[in-house]
């Protein structure tokens, strides 16, 4: 394999381009201990301790350090590592390590996620907020099933509710106007159509 192109990355890094592909990304110090040069082979066993050792093994570090600051999705951790010009190899190799102790697990992560935002999103903001972190919809739907046994609710109509009062809503005394602009606001929240309706032609703001 001869290094066909050796590209900066930081002042710290490069990444290294065999046979004309990417190939991986080093510290300029590993360049000159493997012996790195644009126009040179690269070693055999250099090629082989890198990637069977050297990277695998840094894969699963960072990882762990990612996870060490907050939970993440996998999609989340694969976009990072990613960003660190991690091969999709090692990528996967990193992320089989953490899931296999347990670390990484989308469901769990979206049951915590609902836990947590239950009284405040709608189910449908928090359903495009797992979407966005990369969880599969039949993983959220299970989340919200799961969370369903355990006798937490996303509460819309009460969501509604409190949002309606705080905006002092009263239907004898807001105009068609106001009432349009109010109902855009849910809906962009998340609610849906027929909910909104019904809390607006109910009597809740006379509790």
């Amino acid at each position: 394999m001869i290094v066909t192109e050796i590209e900066e990355i930081s002042k710290s890094k490069c990444k290294v381009f065999l046979d004309g592909e990417f190939a991986f990304a080093l510290y300029k110090g590993e360049l000159s201990a493997y012996q790195i040069k644009k126009g040179k082979e690269l070693e055999k066993k250099n090629f082989e301790e890198l990637t069977e050792q050297v990277l695998p093994k840094r894969a699963k570090l960072r990882t762990m350090n990612l996870l060490k600051a907050r939970p993440y999705t996998e999609e989340e951790l694969r976009r990072k590592l990613r960003q660190g010009f991690y091969t999709e190899e090692l990528i996967s190799q990193a992320l089989s390590y953490v899931k296999s102790y347990g670390y990484v697990d989308d469901l769990s992560y979206a049951m915590e996620f609902i836990r947590c935002r239950a009284e405040s999103f709608s189910k449908k903001q928090i359903q495009n907020k797992l979407l966005q972190k990369g969880i599969e919809k039949e993983d959220i739907e299970k989340a919200f099933l799961k969370c369903e046994d355990e006798g937490i609710f996303v509460e819309e109509i009460k969501q509604m509710e409190t949002y309606l009062k705080k905006k002092q809503y009263s239907p004898k005394l807001c105009d068609n106007k106001e009432k349009q602009k109010l109902m855009a606001a849910l809906y962009r929240k998340g609610f849906s159509i027929n909910s909104i309706n019904q809390v607006m032609k109910s009597d809740f703001y006379l509790t």
